[in-house]
């Protein structure tokens, strides 16, 4: 495995922090050495070729919808979770790139466990958009020290299918049911609040234009959606990494999908299956993959 930089190009300064915490998401331009966008361009490229470790969601989409199955030459929208457990060049990333720093910086954490890590490719002309959603619905964790990070590998625009984020939602106090992101329908056995409904034009929705090197950091309680690739010649790659800091616990919710360690198939004289309730420690599961420098205040 490469040597890579472990630190961003720039510090996350005081204003992006404000901006997290106020909207719930913050855009970071430039803070990602381009060593580790062209270290995960062939891994991304062997995970959506790959449907033991991808899912097609649009063919996932015309099934929940009833609509007629997608011809095999359509554009796709391929979605995948948890490579870092089998890919060694993902866990490189998910552990040592600059994100958990970054993730630290703005959750004003001592120390960051990686959650999970995702794979979003929408191929051009793909029709398929990403319903609203809130994240921790999905995560069987409880706290406020909880976030995604969304790393772009192409310019993303409104026409390629920018992310777009309800500002100040995160600080509703809602856990929102899961969706299958393509359709607004529940997971089934999932609990939670409904997803609102909310108008496409309502002004608290921001969405950015990135560049390969910008990081965006959304809170995991933050409601958030994606258009279709209506272009005909861009890709959209990105590669998301979810976060916890202190005070983060577990906490296994019903209907939402689960992890090895939750089942207690990786138990072993050490590790015991994790259980609600308990605190987010190092784990096999749910390493610690970052720690605050002794004398830092950021």
């Amino acid at each position: 495995m490469p040597d890579l930089p472990a630190a961003p190009l720039r510090p996350v300064d005081d204003d992006e922090v404000a901006a997290f915490r106020r909207d719930g998401v913050v855009h970071l331009p430039g803070v990602l050495p381009a060593a580790w966008l062209d270290h995960l361009a062939g891994p991304v490229e062997a995970a959506v070729a790959d449907p033991t470790v991808t899912t097609d969601m649009t063919a996932l989409r015309a099934v929940l919808s009833d609509a007629d199955h997608p011809p095999v030459d359509r554009p796709r929208f391929l979605s995948g979770v948890d490579h870092w457990r089998h890919d060694p060049a993902f866990a490189a990333f998910a552990t040592g790139s600059p994100l958990p720093a970054i993730a630290g910086t703005l959750l004003d954490a001592q120390h960051i466990h990686l959650y999970e890590d995702s794979v979003l490719v929408k191929e051009p002309g793909t029709t398929e958009a990403t319903v609203l959603h809130q994240d921790l619905g999905y995560f069987h964790l409880e706290g406020d020290r909880i976030c995604t990070t969304w790393v772009p590998l192409d310019p993303v625009d409104a026409e390629t299918g920018a992310v777009s984020y309800l500002r100040g939602s995160h600080r509703s106090g809602l856990v929102h049911r899961p969706n299958w992101f393509v359709v607004g329908d529940p997971l089934p056995g999932a609990a939670g609040e409904s997803v609102p409904d909310v108008l496409d034009d309502d002004p608290r929705f921001v969405a950015f234009d990135v560049r390969p090197g910008d990081v965006v950091v959304h809170h995991a309680a933050t409601l958030h959606r994606a258009g279709p690739n209506r272009s005909t010649t861009r890709r959209r790659r990105a590669v998301s990494v979810r976060y916890c800091g202190d005070g983060t616990t577990h906490l296994l919710r019903l209907g939402s999908p689960g992890k090895p360690h939750h089942d207690g198939s990786h138990r072993d004289d050490v590790h015991a299956p994790v259980r609600s309730g308990d605190p987010v420690v190092d784990h096999p599961g749910c390493p610690m993959v970052w720690e605050r420098p002794v004398g830092s205040n950021r």
